[in-house]
C-alpha cells in the first residue's frame, strides 16, 4: 500500500496551497478531492484582496483574473451609500484553483481525483473512488483537512464549526460594465447581505443569510434579483446557478495528533463578511511551511496570531448584533468596518 508523508483531503485553495509549499520541499504528497477537475465547479462569489496577488502572484495567471475592482459600494435600508476602499480582483476561480494545483503537481503533488474520504484509523487513510465503488487506504503521518466548512475530516477528529450562513448566487449578465463591488444590506436578507460583483459583461449576484430565520435563502435572492433588475444594472437571464455554506463560529483547533485544518475546514473564513480565498490560501500555505520545516506547532500558533482574534472578534459581533434583525441602522455600523471607516471621515 502506497506511503505518504502528507495526505491532504480537498484540492480546494487551501489544500493545494498546502500541497504546493510541501512538494517544493520534497515531501511526498497525495491531495484528495471528490471532482473531476479541480476548480469546477464554482461556488463562492469570487473576490479576492490586492494583497493575497501581491503575496502570490504565481497563483494568477492572466485567465484567473476576470476584472480588476478598485472599491466597495454598501446600500443601507435607510438610504445612505458608503464606499470603502477595495482595491482586488474578480476571479474566475476555475482557473485559479486550477493553476495552484498545477504549480503543485510540477512540484511532484500528486492529485486522486473523483475519490472520497470515509475515514482515518492511525496511519490508515480509508478512501473510495466515485466511480468505482473501490475502497482502499493509503498511509500517511499527516492528515490535512481541506476539505470546506462541514468537513469531515474535522468532525471525526473533535470540535466542528457549529454556526453557519448559507448563500444563494446565479451569475447573469450586465446591462452595463461595474467597476466596483456593490454590497447591499436588507430587510429581506437576515443576517447577512447581497452582493453584485462585476466580471468584465456579467457579474456574480447573490445573497448570504442566516438560516436561523424564517426566510429561505432562495427567495431571498429572488427579491434581491428582483431589486437589482427593476434598478437597471441587470439583465433578466440566468447564466449559471450556485450555492453554499459560510462557517461563523471563527477558528476551530487546528491542530490535533496527526491531523491539520486548513481553510474553511478550520473556520478561517470571516464570520460577516463571508471572505474565505484569501485566508484559506494563506492558511494552507503556512501548515505547508510548518510541515515542511518539521515545526507542526508553529501553523497553530502562527494561524492564531494572524487570524485568530479578527474572527473570534467578528463571530462575537455576529452573535451580539445579528441574531435579530431589527433596527439595521444601529446593527450594521456596529458589525461593518467601512462605515467606521466612513463616519470617522464626517
Amino acid at each position: 500500500m502506497r506511503k505518504y508523508d502528507v495526505v491532504i483531503i480537498g484540492g480546494g485553495p487551501a489544500g493545494s496551497s498546502c500541497a504546493y509549499e510541501l512538494a517544493k520541499s520534497g515531501a511526498n504528497v497525495l491531495v484528495v478531492d471528490f471532482k473531476k477537475q479541480i476548480g469546477t465547479p464554482v461556488q463562492c462569489a469570487e473576490f479576492v484582496p490586492l494583497q493575497l496577488f501581491n503575496t502570490f502572484p504565481q497563483f494568477f495567471p492572466e485567465p484567473a483574473i476576470s476584472q480588476e475592482v478598485k472599491n466597495m459600494i454598501h446600500f443601507t435600508p435607510w438610504g445612505e451609500v458608503v464606499s470603502m476602499s477595495s482595491p482586488g480582483f474578480v476571479l474566475n476561480r476555475e482557473v485559479f484553483d486550477y493553476q495552484i494545483a498545477e504549480l503543485a503537481k510540477e512540484h511532484g503533488a500528486c492529485y486522486l481525483l473523483r475519490t472520497v474520504f470515509l475515514g482515518v484509523e492511525g496511519k490508515k487513510v480509508w478512501l473510495e473512488r466515485i466511480d468505482t465503488r473501490e475502497r482502499f487506504y493509503v498511509l500517511t503521518d499527516v492528515l490535512v483537512g481541506a476539505d470546506g466548512p462541514k468537513s469531515k475530516v474535522a468532525k471525526l477528529t473533535g470540535e466542528t464549526t457549529k454556526e453557519f450562513l448559507t448563500t444563494a448566487q446565479v451569475r447573469v449578465p450586465l446591462k452595463s460594465r461595474l467597476n466596483d463591488l456593490l454590497i447591499y444590506f436588507r430587510d429581506y436578507i437576515p443576517g447577512g447581505y447581497g452582493w453584485i460583483f462585476p466580471k468584465g459583461e456579467t457579474a456574480n449576484v447573490g445573497v448570504g443569510i442566516d438560516p436561523s430565520y424564517p426566510i429561505n435563502v432562495v427567495e431571498s435572492l429572488r427579491l434581491f434579483l428582483k431589486e437589482v433588475l427593476s434598478d437597471g444594472f441587470i439583465e433578466d437571464t440566468l447564466l449559471a446557478r450556485t450555492g453554499g455554506w459560510i462557517p461563523a463560529d471563527g477558528l476551530l483547533k487546528l491542530i490535533r495528533d496527526n491531523t491539520l485544518l486548513v481553510g474553511d475546514a478550520g473556520g478561517f473564513c470571516h464570520p460577516i463578511t463571508g471572505g474565505g480565498i484569501a485566508n484559506a490560501v494563506l492558511s494552507g500555505s503556512m501548515a505547508g511551511k510548518a510541515l515542511a520545516s518539521g515545526c507542526i506547532q508553529d501553523y497553530e500558533e502562527e494561524a492564531q496570531e494572524v487570524f485568530g482574534t479578527t474572527l473570534k472578534r467578528a463571530s462575537q459581533k455576529r452573535k451580539k448584533h445579528m441574531k435579530t434583525w431589527e433596527n439595521l441602522q444601529n446593527i450594521i455600523p456596529k458589525t461593518w468596518i467601512a462605515f467606521d471607516e466612513y463616519w470617522k471621515e464626517i
